[in-house]
């Protein structure tokens, strides 16, 4: 059974926990990496810490002569202590690290503070939608800025990144007739990923911004036990109670502002905080056209650009793709590119639609048929039919008119630099080169 925090207890079981998996996979990858120190605070001021490499503590050659000790060294070096007492009291036997439930099973070569506390990154809690056609949204949203589209119950709403490059997180609970469906809207804006997630796994609870990164990416922590810890690529509890917890995806798609207006001209689009504030601005200079991410990083692929975005694909089992825009984009207006995921070799194809800069990758079958698709100067029609299909995967004309195809689940877009070090087997498709085989 997950364990649920009451508000009368201390993080510090779990924050000694934590301090000695860390150092003993540090001591297992034989000491080597960066040491860091990062202070990640909890709503209580406790200050729930994450000691990445925690010999870092003990390195005092760069701390001046008669200046005062950082905060975060004095409490890092009592907590030190304080673990030290009785250190196999919380059951954390070496050879039972790797398999303890409130264990953190990432890489601390790669797992840092970004000097945000908790929060300071303030996701987002049932925030306010204004019409697609609200005369204010020029203030902030310009036709090409990109968006996050999903589709609730037949309604369209859109999420622009401009408003997740302050946030991060936009936790929604939206109606249906069955009651209501919980998401959590994300963008991290270092890797350039977006995802939906059905906040289910988690009892509806609300996810916030930890202050932590793996790989550059966002780690969301649940607001249910306020410790377990998601990288947002994963998709999944990576640390804590909740580990090996896995989230569902929500369908949604990744689009300019404009691209999705004309697709949906009724959307709705979370606008309300953007009229006012800091929205229009791109807060990270030229982040997006450099080679270098904010935080360490695996050696770099250097097939792409590691800012170029991709369409990443990751099945339930067998090998990752990786759709390139540029490649993509070299094909027209329109492409149509099939493909085949995992052992079973299932079909699947990936829509393009280089003016709305949008990708997705869908399951060929409609009406229990399977469909082969080509795109020529009109769009993407399906060639046992002859309808016409959308980038969203709806049959816009013809005889499949109406018909929607079903998106393939953890299909998203992200930095090549980003997926190929969460994914660093991926197959990379390009024109003119085919795909290699799918592995087991």
């Amino acid at each position: 059974m997950k364990r649920v925090y009451s508000s009368h207890e201390s993080y510090g079981t779990e924050l000694c926990s934590l301090l000695r998996q860390i150092d003993f996979y540090r001591e297992r990858k034989g000491g080597g990496g960066r040491s860091w120190l990062a202070v990640w605070n909890s709503p209580r001021g406790l200050g729930l810490l994450s000691l990445m490499n925690p010999l870092r503590l003990f390195d005092w050659s760069g701390h001046r002569s008669g200046a005062p000790w950082p905060p975060s060294m004095v409490l890092g070096f009592v907590l030190v202590l304080a673990c030290a007492e009785d250190p196999m009291s919380q059951g954390l036997a070496d050879e039972n690290i790797a398999e303890d439930s409130n264990g953190c099973q990432l890489d601390p070569e790669f797992f840092f503070s970004t000097g945000v506390v908790r929060d300071g990154i303030p996701a987002l809690s049932q925030p306010a939608f204004l019409p697609g056609d609200h005369e204010g949204l020029g203030t902030f949203l310009e036709p090409s800025d990109r968006v996050v589209g999903f589709v609730v119950n037949g309604s369209a709403f859109a999420v622009p990144h401009n408003i997740l490059w302050y946030h991060e997180i936009a936790n929604l609970s939206l109606p249906t007739p069955e009651g209501q469906v919980d998401l959590a809207v994300t963008y991290c804006p270092l890797t350039g990923s977006a995802l939906v997630f059905d906040r289910a796994a988690v009892g509806g609870a609300e996810f916030g911004v930890s202050g932590l990164v793996f790989k550059s990416n966002l780690i969301m922590y649940d607001r249910r036990t306020e410790v377990s810890l998601w990288p947002q690529m994963f998709a999944e509890a990576r640390c804590g109670p909740e580990a090996g917890e896995k989230l569902s995806g929500y369908p949604f798609w990744e689009m300019t502002w404009e691209g999705w207006k004309t697709l949906f001209p009724g959307t709705q689009v979370l606008g309300e905080i953007g009229l006012s504030g800091p929205y229009h601005r791109y807060p990270y200079g030229q982040y997006e056209e450099e080679a270098r991410f904010g935080f360490p990083m695996p050696p770099a692929d250097s097939r792409r650009h590691p800012k170029e975005r991709v369409l990443g694909i990751k099945p339930p089992t067998g090998t990752t793709k990786a759709f390139p825009f540029g490649s993509l984009a070299s094909l027209g207006r329109w492409a149509a590119v099939p493909f085949v995921m995992g052992p079973q070799r299932t079909q699947a194809v990936v829509f393009w639609d280089s003016e709305r800069e949008a990708a997705m990758a869908y399951l060929p079958r409609a009406r229990g048929q399977t469909l082969t698709f080509e795109a020529d100067a009109s769009g993407i029609r399906d060639m046992e039919t002859g309808t016409l299909w959308s980038v969203d995967g709806r049959a816009t004309s013809g005889v499949l008119a109406g018909v929607r195809l079903e998106s393939v689940d953890q299909a998203f877009v992200a930095f090549w630099g980003a997926w190929q070090a969460f994914f660093p087997l991926t197959d990379l498709w390009g024109p003119g080169k085919p795909l290699p085989p799918s592995l087991p």
